[in-house]
Protein backbone atom coordinates (compact mmCIF):
# COMPACT_ATOMS: atom_id res chain seq x y z
CA UNK A 1 0.00 0.00 0.00
CA UNK A 2 1.06 3.51 -0.76
CA UNK A 3 1.30 5.85 2.35
CA UNK A 4 0.07 8.83 0.75
CA UNK A 5 -3.04 7.46 -1.79
CA UNK A 6 -4.07 6.21 2.16
CA UNK A 7 -3.49 9.49 4.01
CA UNK A 8 -5.40 11.17 0.78
CA UNK A 9 -8.53 8.89 1.06
CA UNK A 10 -8.39 9.08 5.03
CA UNK A 11 -8.73 12.95 4.37
CA UNK A 12 -11.43 13.38 2.03
CA UNK A 13 -13.27 10.79 3.97
CA UNK A 14 -12.91 12.61 7.43
CA UNK A 15 -13.56 16.32 6.17
CA UNK A 16 -16.26 14.98 4.43
CA UNK A 17 -18.09 14.02 7.47
CA UNK A 18 -16.92 16.53 9.90
CA UNK A 19 -18.44 19.56 7.86
CA UNK A 20 -21.72 18.30 7.65
CA UNK A 21 -24.14 20.36 9.54
CA UNK A 22 -25.81 17.23 10.87
CA UNK A 23 -22.26 15.90 12.15
CA UNK A 24 -21.28 19.51 14.03
CA UNK A 25 -24.58 19.35 15.86
CA UNK A 26 -24.53 15.90 16.87
CA UNK A 27 -21.27 16.04 18.39
CA UNK A 28 -21.25 18.93 20.00
CA UNK A 29 -25.21 20.21 20.16
CA UNK A 30 -26.20 16.74 22.24
CA UNK A 31 -23.74 16.98 25.19
CA UNK A 32 -25.17 20.60 26.12
CA UNK A 33 -28.73 19.38 25.31
CA UNK A 34 -28.18 16.14 27.53
CA UNK A 35 -26.86 18.32 29.99
CA UNK A 36 -29.40 20.78 30.28
CA UNK A 37 -31.63 17.92 30.60
CA UNK A 38 -29.90 16.06 33.42
CA UNK A 39 -29.59 19.67 34.70
CA UNK A 40 -33.30 20.41 34.76
CA UNK A 41 -34.21 16.82 35.99
CA UNK A 42 -31.80 17.17 38.60
CA UNK A 43 -32.77 20.45 40.62
CA UNK A 44 -36.60 19.40 40.15
CA UNK A 45 -35.12 16.51 42.26
CA UNK A 46 -33.40 18.51 44.51
CA UNK A 47 -35.99 21.25 44.69
CA UNK A 48 -38.33 17.97 45.56
CA UNK A 49 -36.57 16.38 47.88
CA UNK A 50 -36.06 19.60 50.19
CA UNK A 51 -39.84 20.46 49.81
CA UNK A 52 -39.82 16.69 51.16
CA UNK A 53 -37.21 16.86 53.87
CA UNK A 54 -38.42 20.56 55.29
CA UNK A 55 -41.60 18.32 56.00
CA UNK A 56 -42.76 16.62 59.41
CA UNK A 57 -41.03 13.08 59.77
CA UNK A 58 -43.05 11.97 62.70
CA UNK A 59 -44.87 8.44 62.89
CA UNK A 60 -47.37 7.39 65.29
CA UNK A 61 -47.17 3.90 67.29
CA UNK A 62 -49.57 2.33 69.48
CA UNK A 63 -48.41 -0.24 71.57
CA UNK A 64 -51.50 -3.36 72.49
CA UNK A 65 -49.07 -5.97 73.41
CA UNK A 66 -47.27 -4.08 75.79
CA UNK A 67 -43.85 -4.91 74.48
CA UNK A 68 -42.68 -1.85 73.57
CA UNK A 69 -39.91 0.00 75.97
CA UNK A 70 -41.58 2.80 76.95
CA UNK A 71 -37.90 4.80 78.99
CA UNK A 72 -36.63 5.77 75.76
CA UNK A 73 -39.66 8.00 75.21
CA UNK A 74 -39.41 11.48 76.64
CA UNK A 75 -42.10 13.97 77.44
CA UNK A 76 -42.87 16.92 75.10
CA UNK A 77 -45.56 18.77 75.99
CA UNK A 78 -47.94 16.41 76.72
CA UNK A 79 -46.40 13.72 74.22
CA UNK A 80 -44.47 11.11 74.87
CA UNK A 81 -41.72 11.37 71.71
CA UNK A 82 -38.58 9.15 71.25
CA UNK A 83 -36.22 10.97 68.69
CA UNK A 84 -33.74 8.52 66.17
CA UNK A 85 -31.63 11.15 63.94
CA UNK A 86 -34.46 12.90 62.32
CA UNK A 87 -36.95 10.50 62.60
CA UNK A 88 -39.80 11.02 65.40
CA UNK A 89 -41.81 8.25 67.16
CA UNK A 90 -44.99 9.11 69.19
CA UNK A 91 -46.21 6.95 71.41
CA UNK A 92 -50.12 7.05 71.20
CA UNK A 93 -52.03 5.60 73.99
CA UNK A 94 -55.36 5.86 71.99
CA UNK A 95 -55.99 4.76 68.51
CA UNK A 96 -58.88 7.36 67.66
CA UNK A 97 -56.68 10.27 68.66
CA UNK A 98 -53.59 8.68 66.54
CA UNK A 99 -55.87 8.44 63.98
CA UNK A 100 -57.33 12.07 63.93
CA UNK A 101 -53.28 12.92 63.34
CA UNK A 102 -52.80 10.98 61.03
CA UNK A 103 -55.57 11.97 58.97
CA UNK A 104 -54.50 15.97 59.69
CA UNK A 105 -51.16 15.35 58.77
CA UNK A 106 -49.61 15.63 61.84
CA UNK A 107 -47.65 12.23 61.34
CA UNK A 108 -46.93 10.32 58.40
CA UNK A 109 -48.09 6.71 59.18
CA UNK A 110 -48.95 5.42 61.68
CA UNK A 111 -47.95 1.53 63.36
CA UNK A 112 -49.99 -0.77 65.77
CA UNK A 113 -48.37 -3.99 67.66
CA UNK A 114 -50.76 -6.07 67.35
CA UNK A 115 -52.00 -7.79 70.79
CA UNK A 116 -50.81 -11.22 69.79
CA UNK A 117 -47.51 -9.54 68.57
CA UNK A 118 -45.51 -12.09 70.88
CA UNK A 119 -46.90 -15.12 68.66
CA UNK A 120 -47.26 -13.75 64.94
CA UNK A 121 -44.74 -10.61 65.46
CA UNK A 122 -47.38 -8.56 63.25
CA UNK A 123 -47.29 -5.04 63.59
CA UNK A 124 -50.03 -2.82 60.79
CA UNK A 125 -48.50 0.03 59.51
CA UNK A 126 -51.92 2.54 58.79
CA UNK A 127 -51.15 5.05 56.25
CA UNK A 128 -53.45 7.55 54.37
CA UNK A 129 -54.09 9.17 51.41
CA UNK A 130 -51.28 12.13 52.57
CA UNK A 131 -48.88 9.83 53.44
CA UNK A 132 -46.09 10.17 50.48
CA UNK A 133 -44.96 7.10 48.66
CA UNK A 134 -41.26 7.37 49.73
CA UNK A 135 -41.96 8.27 53.97
CA UNK A 136 -42.84 4.63 55.24
CA UNK A 137 -40.97 1.37 54.02
CA UNK A 138 -37.13 -0.18 55.26
CA UNK A 139 -35.57 3.00 54.26
CA UNK A 140 -37.08 5.27 56.92
CA UNK A 141 -38.80 4.15 60.25
CA UNK A 142 -39.33 0.48 59.69
CA UNK A 143 -35.83 -0.20 60.75
CA UNK A 144 -35.56 2.16 63.59
CA UNK A 145 -38.63 0.32 65.16
CA UNK A 146 -37.38 -3.35 64.69
CA UNK A 147 -34.41 -1.98 66.54
CA UNK A 148 -37.17 -0.83 69.41
CA UNK A 149 -38.57 -3.68 68.98
CA UNK A 150 -35.40 -5.65 69.68
CA UNK A 151 -33.87 -3.47 72.35
CA UNK A 152 -38.06 -4.01 74.20
CA UNK A 153 -37.79 -7.85 74.18
CA UNK A 154 -34.80 -7.89 75.75
CA UNK A 155 -34.99 -5.47 78.86
CA UNK A 156 -34.29 -7.30 81.74
CA UNK A 157 -33.58 -10.05 79.96
CA UNK A 158 -29.80 -9.41 79.00
CA UNK A 159 -26.76 -7.11 80.31
CA UNK A 160 -26.73 -4.06 78.54
CA UNK A 161 -23.37 -5.15 76.49
CA UNK A 162 -25.49 -8.40 75.51
CA UNK A 163 -28.01 -6.40 73.93
CA UNK A 164 -26.00 -4.00 72.19
CA UNK A 165 -24.13 -7.25 70.54
CA UNK A 166 -27.59 -8.90 70.06
CA UNK A 167 -28.54 -5.41 67.70
CA UNK A 168 -25.30 -5.56 65.85
CA UNK A 169 -23.60 -8.61 66.56
CA UNK A 170 -20.75 -8.20 64.25
CA UNK A 171 -18.86 -5.13 62.86
CA UNK A 172 -16.32 -6.00 60.10
CA UNK A 173 -13.08 -4.29 60.17
CA UNK A 174 -12.14 -5.27 56.22
CA UNK A 175 -8.07 -5.02 55.60
CA UNK A 176 -6.16 -5.83 52.33
CA UNK A 177 -2.82 -7.10 52.02
CA UNK A 178 -0.61 -5.17 49.57
CA UNK A 179 2.11 -6.08 47.50
CA UNK A 180 4.74 -5.21 49.47
CA UNK A 181 2.91 -7.63 52.26
CA UNK A 182 1.45 -4.62 54.47
CA UNK A 183 -2.05 -5.39 56.46
CA UNK A 184 -4.19 -2.29 55.67
CA UNK A 185 -7.56 -1.31 56.53
CA UNK A 186 -10.48 -1.07 53.81
CA UNK A 187 -13.44 0.03 53.42
CA UNK A 188 -16.92 -1.84 53.06
CA UNK A 189 -17.18 -5.05 50.76
CA UNK A 190 -20.10 -3.36 49.35
CA UNK A 191 -18.68 -0.54 48.67
CA UNK A 192 -15.63 -2.47 47.01
CA UNK A 193 -17.27 -4.48 45.38
CA UNK A 194 -19.99 -2.29 43.48
CA UNK A 195 -16.66 0.04 42.51
CA UNK A 196 -14.55 -2.98 41.32
CA UNK A 197 -17.63 -4.00 39.56
CA UNK A 198 -19.31 -0.80 38.13
CA UNK A 199 -15.99 0.40 36.92
CA UNK A 200 -15.11 -2.51 34.28
CA UNK A 201 -18.93 -2.23 33.32
CA UNK A 202 -18.38 0.92 32.47
CA UNK A 203 -15.42 0.51 30.14
CA UNK A 204 -16.90 -2.47 28.95
CA UNK A 205 -20.27 -0.65 27.72
CA UNK A 206 -17.72 2.71 26.81
CA UNK A 207 -15.63 0.14 24.11
CA UNK A 208 -18.46 -0.98 22.60
CA UNK A 209 -20.10 1.97 22.18
CA UNK A 210 -16.67 3.49 20.84
CA UNK A 211 -16.92 0.32 18.15
CA UNK A 212 -20.29 0.80 17.15
CA UNK A 213 -20.41 4.41 17.14
CA UNK A 214 -17.26 4.61 14.79
CA UNK A 215 -18.25 1.90 12.44
CA UNK A 216 -21.89 2.95 12.02
CA UNK A 217 -20.13 5.89 9.63
CA UNK A 218 -18.19 3.04 7.86
CA UNK A 219 -21.35 0.87 6.95
CA UNK A 220 -23.32 4.18 6.56
CA UNK A 221 -20.00 5.92 3.23
CA UNK A 222 -20.01 2.20 1.89
CA UNK A 223 -23.87 2.14 1.34
CA UNK A 224 -23.79 5.61 -0.30
CA UNK A 225 -20.14 5.46 -2.37
CA UNK A 226 -21.58 1.80 -3.86
CA UNK A 227 -24.73 3.74 -4.93
CA UNK A 228 -23.26 7.00 -6.59
CA UNK A 229 -20.48 4.26 -7.99
CA UNK A 230 -17.45 7.10 -7.09
CA UNK A 231 -15.50 3.71 -5.73
CA UNK A 232 -15.31 2.59 -8.99
CA UNK A 233 -13.54 5.12 -10.05
CA UNK A 234 -10.98 5.80 -7.35
CA UNK A 235 -10.00 1.99 -8.61
CA UNK A 236 -8.73 2.95 -11.42
CA UNK A 237 -5.89 4.84 -9.26
CA UNK A 238 -6.25 3.14 -6.03
CA UNK A 239 -5.67 -0.64 -4.77
CA UNK A 240 -8.56 -1.51 -2.84
CA UNK A 241 -6.64 -2.30 0.09
CA UNK A 242 -5.39 1.68 0.00
CA UNK A 243 -9.52 2.34 -0.32
CA UNK A 244 -10.31 0.52 2.86
CA UNK A 245 -7.27 1.47 4.85
CA UNK A 246 -7.96 5.00 4.19
CA UNK A 247 -11.95 4.60 5.12
CA UNK A 248 -10.97 3.06 7.81
CA UNK A 249 -8.79 5.47 9.11
CA UNK A 250 -10.45 8.62 7.92
CA UNK A 251 -13.91 7.21 9.01
CA UNK A 252 -12.62 5.95 12.42
CA UNK A 253 -10.96 9.41 13.42
CA UNK A 254 -14.51 11.02 12.83
CA UNK A 255 -16.17 8.53 14.79
CA UNK A 256 -13.81 8.67 17.36
CA UNK A 257 -13.15 12.57 17.50
CA UNK A 258 -17.37 12.43 18.27
CA UNK A 259 -17.42 9.79 20.79
CA UNK A 260 -14.30 11.79 22.87
CA UNK A 261 -16.65 14.49 22.61
CA UNK A 262 -19.47 12.61 23.75
CA UNK A 263 -17.97 10.77 26.78
CA UNK A 264 -15.42 13.73 27.66
CA UNK A 265 -17.72 14.73 30.41
CA UNK A 266 -18.75 11.38 32.09
CA UNK A 267 -14.59 10.20 31.55
CA UNK A 268 -14.24 13.60 33.51
CA UNK A 269 -16.64 12.45 36.48
CA UNK A 270 -15.63 9.20 36.60
CA UNK A 271 -11.66 9.99 36.57
CA UNK A 272 -12.73 12.79 39.58
CA UNK A 273 -14.80 9.82 41.65
CA UNK A 274 -11.88 7.39 41.20
CA UNK A 275 -9.40 9.65 42.53
CA UNK A 276 -11.67 10.99 45.44
CA UNK A 277 -11.75 7.00 46.37
CA UNK A 278 -8.29 6.03 45.60
CA UNK A 279 -7.85 5.92 48.90
CA UNK A 280 -9.91 3.65 50.39
CA UNK A 281 -10.68 1.25 47.33
CA UNK A 282 -8.78 -0.17 44.66
CA UNK A 283 -9.15 1.55 41.58
CA UNK A 284 -8.31 -0.44 38.23
CA UNK A 285 -5.76 2.32 37.05
CA UNK A 286 -4.24 -0.62 34.74
CA UNK A 287 -7.45 -1.22 33.00
CA UNK A 288 -8.19 2.86 32.42
CA UNK A 289 -4.64 2.92 31.30
CA UNK A 290 -4.93 0.31 28.74
CA UNK A 291 -8.53 1.34 27.45
CA UNK A 292 -7.61 3.57 24.98
CA UNK A 293 -4.94 1.29 22.87
CA UNK A 294 -7.78 -1.42 23.00
CA UNK A 295 -10.40 0.96 21.62
CA UNK A 296 -8.13 2.31 18.64
CA UNK A 297 -6.94 -1.85 17.92
CA UNK A 298 -10.63 -3.28 18.25
CA UNK A 299 -11.86 -0.53 15.91
CA UNK A 300 -9.28 -0.96 13.37
CA UNK A 301 -9.84 -4.62 13.18
CA UNK A 302 -13.94 -4.21 13.89
CA UNK A 303 -14.12 -1.66 11.50
CA UNK A 304 -12.21 -3.79 8.94
CA UNK A 305 -14.50 -6.77 8.59
CA UNK A 306 -17.83 -3.99 8.31
CA UNK A 307 -16.16 -2.66 5.90
CA UNK A 308 -16.02 -5.16 3.67
CA UNK A 309 -19.31 -6.81 4.58
CA UNK A 310 -20.68 -3.64 4.14
CA UNK A 311 -19.50 -3.70 0.74
CA UNK A 312 -21.44 -6.85 -0.14
CA UNK A 313 -24.92 -5.54 0.96
CA UNK A 314 -27.15 -3.86 -2.01
CA UNK A 315 -28.22 -1.29 0.01
CA UNK A 316 -27.67 0.78 3.15
CA UNK A 317 -30.40 -1.72 4.97
CA UNK A 318 -29.12 -4.52 3.85
CA UNK A 319 -25.38 -3.58 4.66
CA UNK A 320 -26.77 -2.54 8.33
CA UNK A 321 -28.05 -6.09 8.53
CA UNK A 322 -24.84 -8.08 7.12
CA UNK A 323 -22.30 -6.37 9.89
CA UNK A 324 -24.50 -6.78 12.89
CA UNK A 325 -23.00 -9.98 13.46
CA UNK A 326 -19.36 -8.90 14.14
CA UNK A 327 -21.30 -6.36 16.91
CA UNK A 328 -22.56 -9.54 18.41
CA UNK A 329 -19.38 -11.21 18.33
CA UNK A 330 -17.91 -7.61 20.25
CA UNK A 331 -20.95 -7.80 23.21
CA UNK A 332 -20.34 -11.46 23.97
CA UNK A 333 -18.07 -10.98 26.88
CA UNK A 334 -20.85 -8.39 28.17
CA UNK A 335 -23.02 -11.91 27.91
CA UNK A 336 -21.04 -14.13 29.80
CA UNK A 337 -20.15 -11.07 32.38
CA UNK A 338 -21.00 -12.71 35.48
CA UNK A 339 -18.66 -15.87 34.77
CA UNK A 340 -15.72 -13.09 34.15
CA UNK A 341 -16.49 -11.03 37.19
CA UNK A 342 -15.91 -14.35 39.34
CA UNK A 343 -13.43 -15.87 37.60
CA UNK A 344 -11.70 -13.44 35.75
CA UNK A 345 -8.44 -15.67 35.23
CA UNK A 346 -10.52 -18.77 34.78
CA UNK A 347 -10.20 -20.40 31.21
CA UNK A 348 -13.46 -18.71 29.60
CA UNK A 349 -11.70 -15.52 30.45
CA UNK A 350 -8.10 -16.72 29.32
CA UNK A 351 -9.46 -18.06 26.38
CA UNK A 352 -11.29 -14.80 25.23
CA UNK A 353 -8.24 -12.86 25.92
CA UNK A 354 -6.77 -14.41 22.50
CA UNK A 355 -9.77 -14.30 20.44
CA UNK A 356 -9.67 -10.84 18.94
CA UNK A 357 -13.27 -10.22 18.67
CA UNK A 358 -13.96 -10.67 22.63
CA UNK A 359 -9.83 -9.61 23.30
CA UNK A 360 -10.51 -5.75 24.24
CA UNK A 361 -13.54 -5.83 26.48
CA UNK A 362 -12.22 -9.12 28.46
CA UNK A 363 -8.51 -7.77 28.82
CA UNK A 364 -10.16 -4.49 30.08
CA UNK A 365 -12.54 -6.68 32.69
CA UNK A 366 -9.57 -9.08 33.70
CA UNK A 367 -7.69 -5.77 34.46
CA UNK A 368 -10.01 -4.02 36.46
CA UNK A 369 -11.24 -7.25 38.27
CA UNK A 370 -8.10 -8.50 39.11
CA UNK A 371 -5.17 -6.94 37.27
CA UNK A 372 -2.75 -9.37 39.31
CA UNK A 373 -4.42 -12.47 37.79
CA UNK A 374 -3.21 -11.69 34.46
CA UNK A 375 0.17 -11.75 32.98
CA UNK A 376 1.90 -8.62 30.93
CA UNK A 377 2.88 -11.08 28.67
CA UNK A 378 -1.14 -11.82 27.61
CA UNK A 379 -1.84 -7.87 27.39
CA UNK A 380 0.84 -7.36 25.35
CA UNK A 381 -0.13 -10.48 23.30
CA UNK A 382 -3.51 -9.88 23.02
CA UNK A 383 -2.59 -6.78 21.67
CA UNK A 384 -0.20 -8.08 19.37
CA UNK A 385 -3.33 -10.50 18.26
CA UNK A 386 -5.56 -7.24 17.06
CA UNK A 387 -3.07 -6.16 15.17
CA UNK A 388 -2.12 -9.63 13.27
CA UNK A 389 -6.32 -9.79 13.13
CA UNK A 390 -6.57 -6.30 11.62
CA UNK A 391 -3.50 -6.70 8.52
CA UNK A 392 -5.34 -10.33 7.63
CA UNK A 393 -8.89 -8.84 7.80
CA UNK A 394 -8.01 -5.69 5.80
CA UNK A 395 -5.90 -7.69 2.99
CA UNK A 396 -8.81 -10.39 3.05
CA UNK A 397 -11.30 -7.52 3.59
CA UNK A 398 -10.02 -5.32 0.50
CA UNK A 399 -10.43 -8.33 -1.87
CA UNK A 400 -14.45 -8.82 -0.63
CA UNK A 401 -14.65 -4.55 -1.04
CA UNK A 402 -13.33 -4.60 -4.28
CA UNK A 403 -16.04 -7.47 -5.35
CA UNK A 404 -18.59 -6.17 -3.61
CA UNK A 405 -18.43 -2.92 -5.59
CA UNK A 406 -17.41 -4.23 -9.17
CA UNK A 407 -20.49 -6.83 -9.15
CA UNK A 408 -23.38 -4.50 -8.57
CA UNK A 409 -26.45 -5.59 -9.87
CA UNK A 410 -25.53 -9.11 -9.08
CA UNK A 411 -24.74 -10.66 -5.98
CA UNK A 412 -21.54 -12.23 -5.69
CA UNK A 413 -21.67 -16.02 -4.79
CA UNK A 414 -20.22 -17.76 -1.79
CA UNK A 415 -17.85 -19.52 -4.16
CA UNK A 416 -16.97 -16.35 -5.32
CA UNK A 417 -16.34 -14.59 -2.45
CA UNK A 418 -13.92 -17.40 -1.25
CA UNK A 419 -12.51 -17.72 -3.88
CA UNK A 420 -11.71 -13.87 -3.69
CA UNK A 421 -10.56 -14.64 -0.01
CA UNK A 422 -7.78 -17.10 -0.60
Amino acid sequence: MRPDRVTAVAKFELLSVVKRWSYLITTFGLPVFLALISGTVLGAQTYFLTLRGAESSAFGLIDEANVVDESVFEDDEGARVWRVNAIEVELYASLDAAKVDLEAGHIRALYVVEPDYLKTGEVRAVQSEKTPLLSMRGTTVEPVLRSLLRRSLMVDHLDQEVQERVLAPANFVRTRLTPGGDDVVSIDETIDLLVRTTIPLFLGVLLLTALLSASGYLVQTVSTDKESKIVEVLLASVTSEEIIAGKLFGLGAAGLIQFAVWSSMVVFVALSASAALASVVAIPWEAIGVAPVLFVLGYLFMGSLMLATAALGANAAESQKLTVGWAMLAVLPLMVMVILLDEPNGFLGQLMTWIPFTSPLTVILRLAVDSAGIAWWEVIGSMLMLVLSTWVAIRIGARLFRVGFLLTGSRPSLAELWRQAR
